[in-house]
């Protein structure tokens, strides 16, 4: 079975001489991210984590004059990647436990060969 992620990091980004960030790590690990109300949930913390980024780097918060170019927006969009990935995987084990039949597999023995 493939290890899921229960975990995922919001970076929020100084543009001076040199650049400059700050990362947080959002846990999901108590989410059902199957769920619609869960992955709202992670949003919102993925929103939370880049705001508090973005203050720590003293970064202007959203207001209309700048709406989609904050170091708050561009946080949330550096971790939409990884939000989908989250949901992607979140989909496929959910798909896998509905729908996917028990399996077994047994080994043949060599021994029982009739050639």
């Amino acid at each position: 079975m493939a290890q899921t992620v229960d975990e995922l990091v919001v970076t929020g980004h100084l543009n001076t001489s040199r650049l400059q960030s700050l990362s947080e790590r959002v846990s999901f690990a108590d989410l059902d991210l199957s769920r619609y109300e869960d992955r709202r949930i992670l949003l919102l913390r993925v929103n939370d984590a880049a705001r508090h980024v973005c203050t720590q780097l003293n970064q202007e918060s959203r207001n209309p004059a700048n709406l989609g170019h904050t170091c708050q927006d561009n946080a949330v969009r550096g971790a939409l990647d990884q939000v989908r990935y989250a949901f992607a995987d979140a989909r496929d084990q959910a798909y896998a436990d509905e729908y996917g039949a028990p399996v077994s597999a047994t080994v043949p023995d060599p021994d029982d060969d009739p050639r």
